[in-house]
This record gives C-alpha cells, sequence and structure tokens, in this order.
C-alpha cells in the first residue's frame, strides 16, 4: 500500500521514533521535524501523541523515550527466530574470547543489530541491539553485500554511504566495492577504526539452507586488545562455527 493511502500520521510517528539512538537521547520538536522532513507543527502533534500513549516523556523542552518502547523491540526479538537462536551461540563465543559479539541483518542502506552478547568490560564497545550503521561502511554490511550482482551493489554503495565515518573509512564507492568483493572471496571482513576511532570489528556471513546471506555474525573489541591479526587468528574460527551452526538451525 502506497504511504498516501495508509495512515500518514502513523509513518510520521514511526519517522520520529526511530530518531533516538545513543547519540540523541532527546530531541526537540525542531530537531525531530527537521530529521525526518515534517513541519514543526506535524512532528508536534505526533510526539505529543507518543507522550499520550507513553512511548514519550516530555519536560517542557525535550521529548525522550520511555521503557515502553521495549515492548515495539521484543514484538520482533520474540517472534523471530533469528534473534532467539542466536543468543545461546553469541553468549558462547563471548564467554570463549571476551569480546562482545552480535548478529546483524540487513535493513535498507543499514545493518541493523538484532541480538547482542556484551562483553564484561568496563567500557563498552560497538553496537546495541536497535543500532545501525551504514552497510557499506560496517564489516557486517560487507558481507551481507558480498552476494549482490554488480550492479545493486554499485548502487547500494553510491547510495549508502552516510552516518559517521573516521579518516580511516574507506573513501569512495570504489575502493568500497572492491572491499566487498575481497570479503566475499575470503569469507570475512574486517574494519578497522573506520567506524570508531579505537574500535576493530570482524564480520562473517550467516548461511541458510538455501545459500542465502540472511545475517552477520561479528565481534567488536578495542583496538588495544585486539590486533587485526589477533581478529582473524582468534576470533575467526569461532565465529565461522558458531555462524555455520546458525545456518543449520535455520
Amino acid at each position: 500500500m502506497d504511504l498516501e493511502e495508509g495512515m500518514g500520521g502513523l509513518a510520521k510517528g514511526l519517522a520520529i521514533a526511530e530518531c533516538f539512538d545513543r547519540e540523541r537521547r532527546r530531541l526537540t520538536v525542531t530537531e525531530a521535524a527537521t530529521m525526518t522532513g515534517q513541519t514543526p507543527a506535524a512532528a508536534r502533534r505526533c510526539m505529543r501523541t507518543l507522550e499520550a500513549l507513553g512511548y514519550l516523556s516530555y519536560d517542557g523542552k525535550f521529548f525522550r523515550p520511555t521503557p515502553r518502547f521495549v515492548r515495539l523491540a521484543a514484538a520482533y526479538t520474540d517472534t523471530d527466530p533469528l534473534p532467539r537462536l542466536a543468543a545461546p551461540l553469541l553468549d558462547g563465543l563471548r564467554d570463549e574470547l571476551g569480546e562482545s559479539a552480535s548478529l546483524a541483518v540487513l535493513d535498507g542502506d543499514d545493518v541493523l543489530f538484532v541480538a547482542r552478547a556484551e562483553a564484561h568490560h568496563i567500557v563498552v564497545t560497538g553496537q546495541r541491539v536497535g543500532g545501525r550503521i551504514a552497510a557499506p561502511l560496517s564489516a557486517a554490511g560487507r558481507v551481507l553485500m558480498a552476494a549482490m550482482p554488480d550492479e545493486e551493489l554499485r548502487g547500494r554503495v553510491e547510495l549508502g554511504v552516510h552516518g559517521p565515518m573516521t579518516e580511516k573509512a574507506l573513501r569512495g564507492p570504489a575502493a568500497i566495492v572492491a572491499e566487498v568483493r575481497a570479503a566475499a572471496a575470503r569469507g570475512y571482513s574486517i574494519t578497522d577504526e573506520e567506524v570508531e576511532i579505537g574500535l576493530r570489528a570482524i564480520a562473517v556471513p550467516v548461511i541458510d539452507g538455501a545459500g542465502r546471506p540472511v545475517a552477520a555474525m561479528s565481534m567488536s573489541a578495542p583496538s588495544a586488545r585486539a590486533t587485526v591479526e589477533r581478529m582473524v587468528d582468534a576470533f575467526l574460527p569461532g565465529l565461522q562455527r558458531a555462524a555455520a551452526s546458525l545456518g543449520r538451525m535455520l
């Protein structure tokens, strides 16, 4: 159904709900309107409706999400088999290797993290459940894009490079496409401080029974604790075993 035929107000409200993340824990009406392309009046109506329903709190200037948002996330994590089946495998990787392990899926031009086992360190690294990274910039995104035909891949890369990146990130569509193809050949992808200085990540695809990459399993660690060589030598074998196990379950 075209959005013009559906509930436009619902679409606008969901667009505002998706604006909140780790960097934007509170929003004004003006900020929400700018980020979603709505008029301030429309954004205010949506935000006050979400407040009335218990999804946002309001202090007179800023709107913030309430714990009720967890119920929306649970509608996916409690019903889709991927996060439920992956959870014990991620826990096993975390316990074996001492670093955080995650599961992500493609969602539009981003990778969306749907399950995570957080390492027990003082400093939390990497993405939380519900977090997003532009697919062409992330290790998880690159292994999920690896099976795409050349034309589709180039189009995704040209349109999908957005959001924060560091001076170490690959620049230009040609360099990213080449890295995606290299990841396809070797079966894994590594990002070395491309998304966040001081953080490395390694990812492998989860292949279902039909041979399709349906998710990416990854591990992240501070660069001070894990060199690129250690991630390949120590993390990659466990990641590959866990991803193969999840693929068999599917």
